[in-house]
């Protein structure tokens, strides 16, 4: 049995189909998206409702967030379909109540023996069998720490000091994560970051871990067809 993750999808499904074939999967192996399965790729929907049929596991990604909050504010007041980006008002209108629920349902991260799969990263501080709201947000975001080791937006430049998993210690185990694109896998002690930035045109990647162990890994990686976002 082998752990397969994938890294962020972005609607990108072709190229998820493509590299799933690629990874040559076995019958019992397990599979896990890192999140961000929505948004900004040319088949959102689809890739969710791809997901679902295929009973692929997946965490929660900001994206995934920032979904299920548009559409409680759009069965208040659709007028909000005018403010927001022209893929994101097609989910809302065409998105099932099934598939909301399969949103609601997703963790904020997996484990499985010594691997833990978040979307963003997992900050100092913060327990995962005791998570906050805020935590829980941050689990999503979380990205370059300032020099005083508090997580910054990713827009502030100026304070950027490290990036998480260069001072993550494995006290929650070995992590895989997605949300902050790399032209190759960002790999660390005790993380590596998978998200290789195939909605802006990079790379589509996977993480084989044969047979659960942490420390027997393959990477797979496929060109995106095009740059779907800039």
């Amino acid at each position: 049995m082998n752990l397969v993750v994938y890294g962020d999808l972005h609607g990108c499904l072709n190229e998820f189909k493509a590299l799933r074939k690629k990874v040559k999967l076995k019958k019992n192996d397990i599979e896990i998206v890192v999140g961000d399965i929505l948004n900004k790729g040319p088949y959102n929907l689809e890739t969710l409702r791809y997901i679902i049929k295929n009973k692929i596991l997946s965490v929660r990604g900001n994206n995934e967030d920032k979904i299920l909050k548009l559409f409680s504010m759009y069965k208040e007041d659709d007028t909000i379909l005018e403010d927001i980006k022209p893929w994101e008002a097609h989910i809302l209108k065409n998105i099932k109540k099934s598939e909301i629920k399969f949103l609601k349902s997703l963790p904020y991260f997996i484990k499985i023996k010594g691997i833990t799969i978040v979307h963003g990263g997992i900050p100092q501080g913060i327990k995962l069998k005791k998570l906050s709201k805020e935590d829980k947000k941050q689990l999503t975001l979380l990205r370059f720490y300032d020099k005083k080791f508090h997580p910054i937006p990713w827009h502030d430049f100026e304070g950027r000091y490290k990036f998480w998993s260069e001072v993550y210690n494995g006290r929650e185990g070995f992590v895989v994560f997605g949300h902050h694109p790399f032209e190759k896998p960002k790999v660390e002690k005790f993380a590596i970051g998978i998200d290789t930035g195939c909605v802006y045109g990079g790379e589509l990647t996977a993480i084989k871990f044969n047979n659960l162990n942490v420390k027997d890994y393959d990477f797979i990686s496929l060109k995106a067809r095009k740059k779907y976002f800039k």
